[in-house]
């Protein structure tokens, strides 16, 4: 591969997608003409399929009608009917209920509306009366679904016999555990859980502490905020980091801090981040990151700068250093051995940049903040939090809710001192309570070790893991969407949550499970045990402090129809700024140690306990596109240092722990420095997540690194052999001369500056196409014509409303080699482009889906008419007269129809999805499609059907805002914009006709209804 310094002089933009692209790979220009991938025309191994041919089913059609009317009286066994004698009041026969409720994927705990068919969940959405998450939940909330259907999930309890793990009763299970704790003696007994953010499940705990007076609970999560709010407690006497007033800030300094992509509360993060990129109301704020490696904060930077972690400490003493010497800011801190300048040289740092940087916290202090990664050391964030006060950036932080901590979280030296106990037989018992500590622990402490030295290993879980493997008792518990609760994470509210389904198997509520146990009688479980136990912890603890007139069982209702409940208590605010805290900052940067290893949580699987979800293991990473897999992410410069390219495989050294795992070379990744994604390299944890990706925690240390997350001095070497990474994204060539800068040139992407558009607000109308005349007439769409717009500024490429669309219409998984070959089944895609070079390279993201065109390129070829236009304006695909001729692809010039060469659920897994408990996750509304048929977007015709119901039996004309699609709903940042095209008094109607609109292609004239509003970057007029 050539260097890219003699192929790329800085041309920007110059789009590309891919290394193979940007340096004309042979093996890459070898298959530039193809339009799909090797493998993709293959024909089928037909040995497992069925010998009839959708084809030959059409072609035989016409006889067979005879001979099937002549023998009319044998019919075919439809099964037994079963009818619904006992329909709930609330229930009507193909109408949609909805429940409020509380996601209990991580601990943001945001409000979520379930919507059911006939008793069963089949997709999730946010709250929009939640405080906090205000109507958007995350992907993982999104995909929440599956989980719940999954066919390997826990039935029954079991014992492990003679190394053989046996089915036994739940009163078997009880007798023998109530027995143990009865009989524990001097021993601990050491329950380990996930964050606790229930005020009643945290009284439980309480109660079953003081029922067994052994007990010591330990509340763990790997990602978390503990360094931060050390730092906070030192600098401010206050326990926890405030809530940043993101939409308030006019310029944003993120510090190798992906606040925007996988870091706590994204979701109000990116929400109120997003209201500072407002087209409509020309309001625009800037972010500066500064990182390591390529994050989604970073992908939406106006200017990024790379910066190994470990210099983070020099960054921001050197903005303290530079702002005071400007008279900016004066404080005691010595920071005069740091310049910035000297720093500059150092990293290959833009000294112009830096400039803006300085003069923007100089011009907006008071409206800017500053904010330091969780990864990053104690010392760091003492700095920042010096940074904001002296700059009065704290008017930034919201006063009016406090974040509240139910329970703490042990520290890494509690868990050590567990460890240490188990070694030495004091722990009789361990209760793994909902977590997964082998997995999931640092590897030096050696759990799965230390826990061969306890009597009894309890594991409550939903699916098999690494420590159920190693347990005496594996009980499996319910979901969250057959479970009660509450939730209690900030000041000013409670978030409530119920079952919307009766429990699929022989499961209980891990509460109620607890309180059996301190009932002392394995008789004593009843399916309302913690129903009734949280009701009388309301009623008696928290109802009267809320001061409502309301009579409680009215309230409580209320409480489960709203999904949340206001309280009284207020936010204690921040205390004044401890200058003592700084004593803690030297006025000289460490030594760097060779090169650094940054560990963080996957975008898609977080810390692995969604590895199982087929949805999130095939969702492409935001910025890489990887699927199905983690890898390390190094620089271009570093590759060439340690003479690897993609898929290369290496063994990377932290102090004495080893971890293989294949290279990938990331675009404007920083030199040095090593970035691993965990989640993946599952063992015991079922079929989809086992074989998926590497461990990333056996390097994961609880002493050692510069924060747990973070490590110095490491060693990589390069081994034998390859693995292959799939990407999602890397079709065509655009560095080649006649399709060079193709993006821009063909109006896929446009982009301008901010100045720029206040200048001249129409300066995109001298690049746009004019209409071209059509050889047919013009159709009229006088009334109501569906469209999409999608703001660029706003979207962030973060894959939620990809989620959303897999759930709601029902897209199959189809595995990672189906995915090397091109065959997703995506609808949407999220298209990522890189401009400029590869060392520093600027990205545009852009959602990409059926484009709805006027002039159909599909529509013309298809010679069954399966797919036609619509009155109102939509591109309608037929699936009964679908053949599978696939001339529409072939036509398609935005390549967003997907073909379905197998039916991927049989195909997958071993039948995984054709498991009888899938069924009930699929959405009645959308046909479940078959082998030999093309489906895309259908812009949620579903959806406008139901609305036209409605409107229909209302007697009133249906309005565009009666219809959001599933993306639209999905979308944190409100980028998506559905409705009626026609009408001026609608949302849609503002952006379809914004000066800064445009369509993809519009030389093709296809006459798209889909309406992207070109991204501007908030850089300074200089650069307009």
């Amino acid at each position: 591969m050539s260097d890219p310094k003699d192929e790329v002089q800085n041309q920007d933009p110059n789009y590309w997608r891919s290394f193979e692209e940007l340096y004309s790979d042979p093996k890459f220009l070898k298959e530039i003409n193809n339009e799909f991938k090797d493998g993709a025309d293959e024909a089928p191994d037909t040995s497992k399929m069925s010998s009839l041919s959708r084809r030959k089913f059409f072609a035989l059609l016409g006889a067979s009608a005879a001979v099937a009317g002549a023998a009319c009286s044998d019919y075919q066994d439809r099964g037994e009917i079963v009818p619904y004698k006992d329909k709930p009041e609330e229930i009507t026969i193909g109408k949609a209920n909805y429940y409020a409720s509380t996601c209990g994927g991580c601990s943001s705990a945001c409000g979520i509306l379930i919507k059911t068919r006939e008793g069963r969940p089949i997709k999730v959405d946010g709250n929009p009366d939640h405080p906090v998450s205000r109507g958007k939940i995350c992907s993982q909330g999104q995909a929440a679904t599956m989980s719940l259907y999954d066919p390997e999930r826990l039935k029954t309890p079991r014992q492990k016999i003679k190394n053989r793990f046996e089915d036994i009763n739940w009163q078997q299970a009880d007798s023998e555990i109530i027995e143990a704790l009865s009989n524990i003696g001097g021993k601990e007994i050491a329950i380990i859980t996930n964050q606790i953010i229930s005020p009643t499940e945290n009284r439980v705990l309480k109660d079953f502490v003081d029922k067994y007076t052994a007990t010591r609970i330990y509340s763990f999560e790997q990602f978390n905020e503990s360094v931060r709010n050390i730092a906070w407690q030192k600098c401010y006497n206050s326990d926890e980091f405030p809530i940043i007033k993101w939409d308030e800030a006019e310029v944003v300094v993120s510090l190798d801090s992906d606040f925007l992509g996988a870091d706590y509360n994204r979701v109000e993060n990116t929400r109120l981040f997003s209201e500072g990129k407002d087209v409509i109301n020309k309001n625009f704020n800037r972010l500066y990151s500064v990182e390591s490696d390529l994050s989604l904060t970073g992908m939406n930077a106006d200017y990024r700068l790379m910066l190994r972690a470990d210099a983070q400490y020099a960054f921001v003493m050197g903005i303290i250093n530079e702002l005071q010497s400007k008279n900016v800011i004066n404080n005691t801190v010595n920071a005069s051995s740091f310049n910035l300048s000297k720093l500059a040289a150092d990293f290959g740092l833009s000294e112009k940049i830096l400039n803006y940087l300085i003069n923007d916290l100089t011009n907006k202090k008071g409206k800017a903040i500053v904010y330091a990664g969780n990864h990053l050391p104690e010392k760091v964030h003492i700095a920042v939090n010096l940074l904001n006060e002296e700059l009065g950036n704290s008017n930034l932080y919201n006063t009016k809710q406090s974040r509240i901590t139910v329970r703490k979280l042990s520290s890494l030296n509690d868990i050590k001192k567990l460890a240490d106990k188990m070694n030495s037989g004091n722990v009789g018992m361990v209760i793994h309570y909902g977590s997964n500590p082998v997995y999931n622990f640092p590897a030096d402490i050696n759990y799965a070790d230390a826990i061969q030295n306890v009597d009894k290993v309890i594991t409550l879980a939903e699916t098999e893991n690494e420590s159920a493997n190693v347990s005496n008792y594996v009980l499996p518990i319910n979901n969250t969407f057959e479970a009660w609760g509450d939730a209690k994470t900030r000041t000013g509210f409670y978030s409530m949550q119920q079952p919307v389904i009766a429990p699929l198997y022989s499961t209980r509520q891990k509460e109620s499970i607890i309180l059996s146990w301190i009932n002392g009688n394995s008789d004593s479980n009843k399916e309302n045990l913690y129903h009734k136990y949280l009701m009388s912890n309301w009623e008696n603890e928290i109802y009267p402090t809320l001061n409502s007139r309301i009579e409680f069982k009215k309230f409580w209702f209320g409480a489960l129809h709203d999904g949340v409940v206001r309280s009284n208590d207020t936010s204690t605010g921040n205390g004044s700024f401890n200058y003592a805290a700084l004593s803690g900052l030297t006025n000289h940067q460490n030594k760097m140690k060779g090169m650094t290893v940054h560990i963080k949580e996957s975008y898609s699987l977080r810390d692995g306990r969604f590895a199982n979800n087929g949805w999130l293991q095939e969702s492409p990473h935001p910025v890489s596109k990887v699927t199905w897999d983690n890898y390390a992410a190094i620089s271009t410069t570093t590759a060439k240092k340690i003479n690897v390219k993609k898929d290369d495989i290496i063994e990377i050294k932290v102090n004495d722990r080893l971890l293989t795992i294949p290279v990938f070379v990331q675009p404007g990744h920083a030199d040095d420095s090593i970035t691993i994604e965990t989640g993946y390299g599952r063992t015991n944890s079922g079929s989809v997540s086992e074989g998926a990706g590497f461990n990333a925690n056996t390097i994961f240390s609880s002493s050692g690194g510069i924060t747990p997350w973070l490590y110095e001095g490491v060693t990589v070497k390069k081994l034998t052999g390859t693995y292959r990474l799939v990407v999602a994204q890397t079709i065509y060539d655009f560095t080649e001369e006649d399709k060079k800068d193709i993006p821009e040139k063909r109006g896929i992407i446009k982009e301008g500056t901010v100045e720029q558009y206040l200048n001249d607000p129409h300066f995109l109308n001298d690049k746009k196409h004019k209409d071209l005349k059509s050889v047919n007439p013009p159709i009229p769409y006088d009334g109501l014509k569906w469209g999409m717009s999608i703001d660029l500024n706003k979207c962030l490429g973060c894959s939620e409303c990809f989620v959303a669309c897999n759930v709601e219409n029902n897209i199959p998984v189809v595995g990672k080699e189906e995915v090397d070959k091109g065959r997703e089944m995506h609808w949407l895609r999220i298209d990522r482009y890189y401009s400029g070079t590869a060392e520093d390279p600027k990205v545009s993201v852009q959602p990409m889906l059926c484009q709805h065109c006027d002039q159909a390129p599909c529509e013309t070829v298809c010679p069954v008419l399966a797919t036609t236009h619509s009155a109102d304006g939509l591109n309608q695909m037929v699936y009964n007269r679908c053949v599978g001729v696939r001339y529409c692809s072939n036509n398609c010039p935005y390549k967003v129809r997907r073909f379905n060469f197998f039916n991927f659920r049989d195909s997958f897994n071993d039948s995984y999805q054709e498991s009888p408990v899938f069924a009930l996750l699929h959405n009645p509304e959308v046909t479940v499609r078959s082998r030999g048929v093309m489906e895309k977007c259908t812009f949620c015709i579903q959806r406008i059907a139901e609305a036209r119901s409605d409107a229909t039996r209302e007697s009133r004309k249906m309005i565009g805002e009666d219809v959001h699609t599933a993306c639209q709903d999905a979308c944190v940042t409100n980028a998506i914009h559905f409705g009626d095209i026609n009408d001026e008094n609608g949302e849609l109607y503002k952006y379809r006709n914004h000066e800064l609109g445009y369509h993809v292609l519009e030389e093709l004239n296809t006459k798209p209804n889909v309406t992207y509003i070109a991204k501007l970057r908030n850089t300074h007029s200089e650069e307009a």
